[in-house]
């Protein structure tokens, strides 16, 4: 083998053996470089996730804020119907007793024969209702009944009253009559007063039922 050979060979030798260095360098970069490459994505999918089941959970709160916000509006047009009523029923008790007519002055004799506390108190078909209600607004409800129960007594006497007994002008039965009348649509108006203070900030009621 000549000179010539011997030193080819090492230069084939070199070669190979700094190919061979240069691939398995090459592959521990690779390799370094997609575990790198896969971390990250990783870290994309965990980001990806997280903000998608936060996205979820925001709009799950979302839903029931605005499904617990219209079981409150219907709540509280419950509550408006039924003041609504009672102002009504007090209106003509008040002036069928106060009235000439027969027919007017029997029908609030009917009114006031039910059960005092029946007529200010919410019926059963709002009893669903009433959780919504916030508890200055069933308190307010509870103090109608005693005025009411003084409304009444005075009506009654108003209404055994002859109409030949009657004087003209208003008698001193028939203004504090009217006082209670008055007291008691003030305490509605009051009531209705909370409704709407309670409709304008349904946070803070919904957070006392939750």
């Amino acid at each position: 083998m000549t000179d010539h050979s011997v030193s080819l060979i090492a230069n084939l030798i070199t070669v190979f053996s700094a190919l061979a260095i240069g691939t398995r360098i090459g592959y521990i970069v690779a390799a370094r470089g997609t575990a790198h490459h896969m971390e990250l994505m990783d870290r994309h999918f965990e980001h990806s996730r997280q903000l998608f089941e936060n996205q979820q959970k925001q709009q799950r709160e979302t839903d029931l804020y605005l499904r617990s916000r219209d079981d409150l509006k219907s709540s509280y047009e419950v509550l408006g119907v039924w003041l609504h009523q009672v102002g009504q029923t007090l209106d003509e008790i008040y002036f069928g007793a106060a009235s000439d007519n027969e027919p007017m002055r029997e029908k609030a004799a009917t009114l006031v024969s039910a059960r005092p506390w029946e007529v200010v108190s919410p019926p059963a078909s709002a009893a669903a209702a009433e959780f919504y209600w916030s508890p200055a607004v069933l308190r307010m409800i509870r103090e109608l009944q005693m005025p009411y129960a003084r409304f009444i007594s005075r009506i009654r006497q108003t209404l055994k009253q002859a109409t030949s007994e009657r004087t003209p002008g208003p008698s001193d039965s028939e203004e504090v009559v009217w006082r209670h009348w008055q007291e008691l649509h003030s305490l509605i108006a009051g009531v209705k007063s909370q409704a709407r203070e309670d409709i304008l900030a349904p946070g803070s009621i919904l957070d006392e039922h939750a």
